[in-house]
């Protein structure tokens, strides 16, 4: 009881009342301690049992081979395994033992001279031994000797077929498993916990419906839907493979209506990950509910799912304080929480978690890793501040991280987003291997950075590359680019060879950039012209590129016919008020600008607009017409000098 329980302290005690009583030398006590020290791990203590002993018998080799095997000291085995011929025979079990260390060396060779070691003296293949040889053959990835084996056995059993039905759904070959297991049925053999474990993943890699519900059928059929495990792999089926509603079925039969079960936290995790990816916020946090009323917290991987299931459906404030509430938190944990943190526009608090990961040891489960630079990156973009990026990017070379190529094209990105194109230019050219998005990333930088020739130039060299297809960010990137660089001709070239010569279909961001190209250099009749020989309906974007250059131009004809379009298409919309509203000031219709204005008040309901800028390491925010900072007269004079500067 005391090997059953792992109570080493009360073993130990008996133990050494046996050697106190001169019971230690006894053969069969002597079975028993090393037995018992195994059981506990104590494999030190069990050596030192096994060497003491006056006599040993092929059970005691066995269990310490067996010892040593669950330590994965296969090689240790096999030599124990030679010492033991030289003073008893091995049985069945001494040889399943060996069998089974052979295939942690995954050595067919081994598997193969110990068969051959067995059919050669003579001993009785039974079913005990003929199963180990099967497993043993198929996880040496020799699943074609296995199959013969079992094929050759009469007394093949469900361990066997279990076997050879495991290796095959490990190779990828789920037909074969498949009729391996029709070949069971047909041999009467019912299937084991094991064995439909092994089916429900096969199906699970064919995603085909009707087979899930076949199979679906047949467990309830048996009963095996009893068990927790079978059930927690039939759920996992169905969801993975994005059957979210016939997946939550199961769960609330077994969940909600009285059979409370037992699910791993895995599956939890992707039945949440499922609610995320569907929308269903509600379905979510009842889940959520349910987990707390049922003391299933605290669970790393079911926070780290809720934690994305508020991420993704908006609900940033819930999920930052349940990580704040996390008794234990991991590395993806902070990735989501930074992740979420600067998708919704709070930079400096995605920043301070950085630094909270450093604070709680940067080594073991929190250590950062590329997804956790990438969200940083991301948040240094949005704050448009190169020094904390150039500051981050000496972080990500020290931590060695700077060669993925991912983080090297979030560095172009980000340095282009701050204005250092210089440092742009220099992250691309230290690429050792460039693809599609390092390309996009530099003319986007080059766009922004109004050098539209050398975006241009950029677009040409990656079409020049064999393993490289532009795709429809490069066509927004680099019509945006000469947009801004005021090149009408050739931004209208490579709109029109988008489909002609890449087979790009354009989308309505295509057609807006069109549309912001014609409309910079003031062919608004032509931009205006372009949007009504498009067969499809132009969507928001596309009329809201026409009518930011309506101030420029002060043109409030098109600027209202483009607004009366936004008023249909995106009648909630702010963006595009907030441009009429420019649009009437910049021509001195004061009382038209302040009604559009008042409708985007209405429309807000929340705090107004606000920029912000840093200086010396502190964000600044202002509005439009503010006036509440301390210096603000001497802002707008410096502002004023700036724009009769642009005039001359």
């Amino acid at each position: 009881s005391c090997a059953a329980l792992a109570d080493l302290k009360s073993g130990s005690c008996i133990h050494a009342a046996t050697i106190k009583r001169g019971f230690d030398a006894d053969v069969i006590v002597g079975n028993t301690l090393l037995n018992f020290y195994s059981k506990c791990g104590c494999v030190v203590d069990a050596t030192k049992v096994f060497e003491y002993m006056p006599e040993r018998t092929v059970v005691s080799w066995t269990s310490m081979m067996s010892a040593f095997c669950e330590l994965g000291e296969s090689d240790k085995v096999m030599s124990m395994h030679q010492e033991m011929l030289q003073e008893v025979d091995p049985n069945e079990f001494s040889l399943s033992v060996l069998l089974k260390a052979c295939a942690q060396k995954a050595d067919p060779r081994l598997v193969e001279s110990v068969h051959c070691w067995v059919v050669k003296e003579g001993r009785v293949m039974d079913g005990f031994l003929s199963n180990a040889l099967v497993s043993a053959y198929a996880k040496s990835g020799c699943r074609l000797a296995a199959e013969k084996l079992v094929g050759e056995s009469e007394g093949r059993d469900v361990v066997s077929w279990s076997s050879l039905i495991s290796r095959a759904v490990e190779e990828g070959e789920v037909e074969t498993a498949m009729s391996y297991f029709f070949r069971m049925q047909e041999d009467g053999i019912a299937p084991n916990e094991v064995t439909v474990l092994s089916i429900l993943r096969a199906c699970s890699l064919i995603n085909e419906l009707l087979v899930f519900k076949w199979v679906h059928g047949l467990i309830m059929k048996v009963g095996w839907c009893l068990d927790d495990f079978v059930l927690n792999s039939l759920l996992e089926m169905y969801l993975v493979n994005g059957y979210f509603f016939e997946g939550m079925q199961i769960f609330c039969k077994y969940m909600f209506l009285g059979e409370d079960r037992n699910l791993q936290p895995e599956t939890l995790a992707v039945i949440l990950r499922g609610c995320c990816r569907v929308g269903f916020l509600a379905l979510g946090k009842q889940i959520h509910c349910y987990l707390i009323k049922k003391r299933a917290f605290p669970s790393l991987v079911v926070e780290n799912s809720l934690i994305n299931l508020y991420a993704d459906n908006g609900r940033a404030h819930s999920a930052f304080e349940l990580f704040k509430r996390m008794s234990v938190k991991d590395i993806v944990s902070w990735n989501s929480i930074i992740s979420c943190l600067a998708r919704y526009g709070n930079y400096s608090e995605a920043l301070w978690q950085f630094k909270e990961i450093h604070r709680n040891g940067v080594h073991g489960p929190s250590r950062p890793d590329f997804i956790t630079v990438l969200a940083i990156l991301q948040a240094c973009s949005e704050t448009s501040s190169s020094q904390l990026g150039q500051m981050f990017h000496g972080y990500i070379t020290k931590t060695g991280l700077v060669c993925d190529t991912f983080v090297q094209n979030s560095l172009i990105d980000m340095y282009g987003r701050t204005g250092r194109l210089d440092l742009a230019k220099s992250v691309f050219q230290d690429m050792q291997v460039k693809d599609l998005p390092s390309y996009n990333s530099l003319i986007m930088a080059l766009g922004i950075s109004g050098d539209g020739l050398s975006a241009v130039r950029a677009f040409d060299e990656s079409k020049e590359l064999e393993t490289i297809q532009p795709n429809g960010v490069t066509f927004i990137n680099v019509l945006s680019a000469c947009a801004h660089a005021g090149m009408v001709e050739e931004g209208l070239r490579i709109f029109y060879s988008m489909k002609r010569e890449y087979g790009v279909e354009p989308s309505m961001e295509h057609l807006a950039c069109v549309v912001d190209l014609l409309a910079r250099s003031g062919k608004l009749e032509e931009a205006l012209a372009f949007i009504k020989a498009e067969p499809t309906v132009p969507g928001p974007a596309v009329w809201g590129a026409l009518l930011g250059a309506c101030a420029m131009q002060s043109r409030i004809d098109v600027a209202e016919e483009s607004a009366k379009w936004l008023s249909l298409l995106d009648p909630l919309g702010k963006a595009w008020r907030v441009g009429m509203s420019n649009v009437y000031a910049s021509v001195g219709r004061w009382e038209d600008s302040q009604k559009v204005r008042a409708e985007v008040e209405e429309l807000d309901g929340k705090e107004a607009a606000w920029s912000s800028v840093g200086i010396r390491g502190e964000d600044v925010k202002f509005m439009v017409n503010d006036t509440k900072h301390p210096q603000s007269r001497s802002i707008y004079e410096a502002l004023a000098t700036l724009t009769n500067h642009i005039k001359l």
